[in-house]
């Protein structure tokens, strides 16, 4: 049976992070608005703001809000069925003020991944914050620097941060762009 490794954040589901960071700073920006996975690098500039960010938002749990793309459950269900499914996702977070708060992450995405995937076998989730040590047949990852791992089929999961991508340099890579779950249904079901 092909193994699949499957991201949470911008795959799975859009994981609140701009929620996080339009409360912070009363401004109304979407995901769309961004170009970087990053955000808040390109919103906040003064080191000390962001500092504040990061102290703002380490106890508090992005997932709640987290909005559950159309399909995602349904083909994952199915994809659980035809294949050896691992929900592999980064959450460690090395940057200072929220290394300490990266239990925290780890335990708030572990809880949105059985809320909503309760089928997949709790041995299978990988949390990690490095992703290249990890083999499996078939990767779907927004980051295409996630994609770089010993997989043979890898695709790229549309999302604001990644669109910049050209056809061109994702066929160089080896790699398939997938616009939403139904995409990837009709790729792997």
């Amino acid at each position: 049976m092909k193994k699949i490794l499957i991201d949470v954040d911008d795959v799975i589901c859009d994981n609140g992070f701009t929620d996080m960071l339009n409360s912070f700073l009363g401004t109304n920006y979407k995901a769309e608005d961004f170009t970087t996975y990053y955000i808040e690098e390109e919103v906040i500039k003064d080191q000390k703001q962001k500092l504040e960010f990061y102290n703002y938002i380490k106890d508090k749990n992005p997932y709640i809000n987290a909005k559950v793309f159309e399909g995602a459950v349904e083909t994952i269900k199915q994809l659980n069925e035809k294949y050896d499914v691992y929900i592999c996702s980064s959450c460690a977070i090395d940057i200072p003020g929220l290394k300490e708060a990266s239990g925290l992450f780890f335990k708030n995405k572990y809880d949105f991944i059985i809320k909503y995937l309760p089928f997949i076998n709790c041995n299978k989730i990988i949390l990690t914050g490095v992703k290249n040590m990890f083999e499996a047949d078939i990767q779907i990852d927004d980051k295409l620097s996630h994609l770089k791992n010993n997989v043979n089929t890898r695709f790229l999961f549309t999302s604001y941060h990644n669109k910049n991508f050209t056809d061109k340099e994702l066929k160089e890579c080896g790699v398939v762009r997938v616009n939403n779950w139904n995409d990837i249904a009709k790729h792997l079901l």
